[in-house]
């Protein structure tokens, strides 16, 4: 494996952390390519925050693949962090099962997607109040459309998006919260068509770095509209960035490690006890403290 993927430090360890080995497990678009070139990047910004700790990326599309990474970690005891916003189709069934057939002594332990996190309704609130609020002062009342992938095939791959939502409507009860989908029931282009000149603030629940959250969206949402595209703000539309570009990133991997983990392999679902889609609210925004009075 090149150095570009595995990163090794000999400092002393500032956590438990130290002398585990981490590694984030993303869809990717194939080597050199944005999405895996972010991925990377997020492994350093995590060996600077845990010197002692082994950081390393696997890809389905990219280099190692999983079942690469999983050979060469082979009875070690890695714990795989699923980089992907939700416990669909890549992350229930194919980052197990492909891990499985790389390292059959089922050493390695497989920790929470990040999306599934209970902090990560939190960050989305976060943003999504700072856009609002951004709007409110021009005297606009935005609609909030959250952007999830979606599959007929898994219906968990839509429930982060579905959960979001319901957070966010919880948080703020006097903003309209939609949902939509690139390969689901509500598919965003429908969703689009039906807000065509209303203010919007949309947030991608997508990792990015490819055409999904780079084009897709703004090409939906730009059409009545002129934009420059993703993660530009217009006097009716403001696209948040993707899941790869939040700073918040490094500390939602770090948190997916405290979580129960599972090796189950050939499709078992990654779970929390209970549900991965049940957070503590406690940790969301209220209305009043993410959503500031127009100045």
């Amino acid at each position: 494996m090149g150095s570009g993927i595995w990163m090794n430090s000999s400092d002393p360890p500032r956590s438990c952390l130290h002398q585990m080995t981490v590694i984030l497990a993303g869809h990717g678009a194939g080597d050199g390519s944005e999405a895996n070139r972010r991925h990377l990047e997020l492994a350093e910004a995590l060996r600077a925050r845990r010197p002692g700790v082994r950081f390393g990326c696997a890809f389905w599309k990219g280099t190692p693949s999983f079942v690469e990474a999983a050979r060469s970690l082979r009875g070690q005891g890695p714990v795989v962090v699923p980089v992907m916003a939700s416990s669909g189709y890549y992350a229930r069934w194919r980052l197990p099962e492909e891990w499985a057939k790389g390292d059959p002594s089922r050493s390695f332990v497989i920790a929470p997607p990040v999306g599934t996190l209970p902090a990560f309704p939190h960050v989305v609130a976060n943003k999504v109040g700072e856009a609002v609020t951004g709007m409110r002062r021009r005297g606009l009342n935005p609609v909030v459309l959250l952007v999830g992938h979606g599959t007929t095939r898994v219906r968990s791959s839509g429930d982060v998006a579905r959960w979001v939502r319901d957070e966010l409507a919880l948080a703020f009860p006097q903003i309209e919260i939609l949902t939509a989908f690139l390969d689901e029931s509500p598919h965003l282009a429908d969703v689009a068509r039906s807000l065509r000149g209303v203010p919007v603030v949309a947030a991608p629940l997508l990792m990015g770095g490819g055409p999904h959250a780079g084009v897709d969206i703004a090409r939906a949402l730009t059409e009545p509209r002129p934009s420059s595209g993703l993660g530009c703000v217009t006097e009716t539309l403001n696209i948040l960035p993707p899941i790869l570009e939040w700073p918040e990133l490094a500390s939602l991997t770090l948190d997916a490690l405290t979580h129960p983990r599972s090796n189950r392999g050939g499709g078992g679902q990654v779970r929390l006890p209970g549900s991965t889609y049940v957070p503590s609210r406690a940790g969301l925004p209220s209305a009043h403290s993410a959503l500031r009075s127009p100045s």
